[in-house]
């Protein structure tokens, strides 16, 4: 299954909402899970999860640049996947974004279809596939919102956004996961009056994770693996339990929710 990450705006917290997800989905649910990129040049999943190794040469024979390359010369195969993907843990897997300089090639290749089939490839090996798009009406983002099976739209509780997005009717025809990666709890626009003002959203596909300066951190220093793999069972003597008794909850909803519309899509192909 494959499932895209968008927000209407940069700074949203999408990128690190799927960091979150990711990780705690393939502790939790046992899931083999493989998350990716479409943004050019940036390191939003890669330095988070490798650190100052995710630099230079490293990428040379790995991630999304290495299976365009195969999939110019001929079919992608298992072990072609197998040797592009960075194993994180046993069930987490990266495939590296693109690190070309050549963005006219890069983008050439996107309105090609070539990112798409891949991701459609990556599909048959992982039971998830994790996406972070650009943020707002990118034409590479759609293309893969349209191509996913879900797609998690990161928001924020502001009004503006808020009204703006559900205004557009976009995705509607899309089964959409409404998350707020950087939430505050403190907010009168709490998750109970924002499903109140915002009627597409309900208990069973919304979701947040509250702001938390630990998980912040685990970003700069790079170490977000650890930081979430060493605390996802934290109780309430932990420091850190609001934000993952959250993200426990989040990525349990995420996972009845694409069970559900993975049940939808099985019907539906019978």
């Amino acid at each position: 299954m494959k499932i895209a990450f968008w927000s209407p705006l940069h700074g949203t917290g999408a990128s690190s909402g799927l960091l979150a997800v990711a990780v705690a989905l393939s502790i939790l649910d046992s899931k083999k899970i493989v998350v990716s990129q479409t943004h050019y040049n940036l390191n939003n999943l890669e330095r988070p999860l490798l650190g100052s190794i995710g630099n230079g040469d490293f990428f040379r024979d790995t991630g999304v640049d290495a299976l365009l390359r195969f999939f110019k010369s001929g079919n992608i195969t298992e072990e072609h996947i197998e040797n592009c993907s960075i194993k994180m843990s046993e069930t987490l897997y990266l495939l590296a974004g693109t690190k070309t300089t050549n963005r006219e090639g890069f983008e050439s290749s996107m309105h090609k279809g070539m990112l798409l089939h891949i991701f459609s490839c990556l599909e048959k090996y992982f039971d998830m596939v994790l996406v972070d798009t650009n943020s707002g009406n990118n034409e590479l983002s759609m293309r893969v919102v349209e191509e996913c099976d879900a797609v998690v739209v990161s928001l924020r509780q502001n009004r503006d956004m808020l009204d703006s997005f559900f205004e557009s009717g976009l995705f509607e025809d899309k089964h959409i996961f409404y998350m707020f990666p950087d939430f505050d709890p403190e907010s009168r626009y709490s998750m109970h009056n924002l499903r109140t003002l915002y009627k597409k959203m309900n208990s069973g596909n919304s979701s947040f994770l509250p702001h938390n300066t630990g998980y912040m951190d685990a970003i700069c220093d790079e170490k977000v693996l650890k930081f979430i793999s060493s605390n996802i069972d934290a109780d309430k003597t932990v420091q850190d339990y609001a934000f993952f008794c959250s993200l426990r909850k989040t990525a349990l909803m995420i996972t009845e929710f694409l069970k559900i519309r993975l049940l939808d899509k099985t019907q539906g192909e019978v």
